[in-house]
């Protein structure tokens, strides 16, 4: 079984040394001062963004993710400036996109080869991308079914 990407980088990431920073919280990455670290606690891994002030030697508005690495790199490159943060999905967002574009594949409407490739391969990327994707896909689904249900009652009216 192949290790997580962090556990190597916890193995030779140097110790940050900051005022008032208490614990063994090691450097994974740093770009633009803003600083993404793991910290080994008795519960297991926990994930943390910081930007650093004072000329490197204190940090500040600590994003704290538990053990969620992906969420702590996704919050890393959109602090540090790497990627912006409008080019970035979250997981509910991409679970209702997965749900349109099954619907335009099982559809009926006429489209070309590279349209149904192009689709099909964005269906794809979101099922890697989301690991929890039957999930929110379910919810949503559920929810659809009970605003149905809603106007389908008597004496019900449609909000918008």
């Amino acid at each position: 079984m192949n290790r997580p990407e962090y556990e190597k980088l916890m193995e030779r990431a140097p110790q940050i040394k900051a005022s008032g920073l208490e614990g063994d919280y090691r450097l994974l990455a740093e770009f633009n001062d803003v600083v993404l670290a793991g910290h080994q606690t008795r519960y297991g891994m926990e994930f943390v963004t910081w930007e650093w002030v004072q000329n490197h030697t204190s940090l500040w508005q600590g994003h704290y993710y538990g053990d969620n690495y992906e969420g702590a790199k996704q919050d890393f490159v959109t602090r540090a400036g790497l990627i912006p943060q409008d080019r970035l999905l979250s997981s509910e967002q991409l679970a209702e996109v997965y749900r349109c574009v099954h619907e335009t594949l099982d559809s009926e409407y006429p489209m070309t080869g590279e349209r149904e490739k192009l689709l099909k391969d964005v269906a794809v990327q979101i099922e890697r991308a989301v690991p929890n994707l039957d999930e929110l896909v379910q919810k949503s689904n559920e929810a659809e079914l009970l605003v149905q249900e809603r106007s389908d009652t008597p004496g019900m009216t449609q909000q918008f």
